[in-house]
């Protein structure tokens, strides 16, 4: 299983960031890409650790369009904006640099 990500070193949000907000629409071919590497890699499958909108149907565009019409792709249904990922946010270094999720994530 392989999780693709667009992360720029900061602020560390699930997407390109331009003036403190997160850019969903340039940010989906840019996954898309990423998602196509790690399968040319040999991943199983893809999942995208974020839930924005259109994440999956660009994704499966670009593999379909790559002939990996079967891979398949793990969507989260829901992520939520919980304390439980904090741990593991400051952990893994990933805390956003300004704001929070809670804008893409559940409450």
């Amino acid at each position: 299983m392989s999780a693709p990500r667009v992360h720029q070193p900061r602020p560390r949000h699930c997407g390109l960031v331009e003036d403190q907000r997160v850019k969903n629409d340039p940010t989906l071919p840019r996954l898309a890409e990423r998602a196509l590497t790690h399968v040319w890699a040999g991943a199983d499958l893809v999942a995208p650790s974020d839930m924005m909108e259109g994440r999956v149907g660009a994704i499966r565009r670009v593999l379909d369009e790559a002939s990996f019409e079967d891979k398949p792709i793990m969507a989260y249904s829901a992520k939520y904006a919980s304390a439980f990922y904090g741990p593991f946010r400051e952990a893994a270094d990933s805390t956003p640099s300004f704001g929070d999720r809670r804008g893409y994530q559940m409450d």
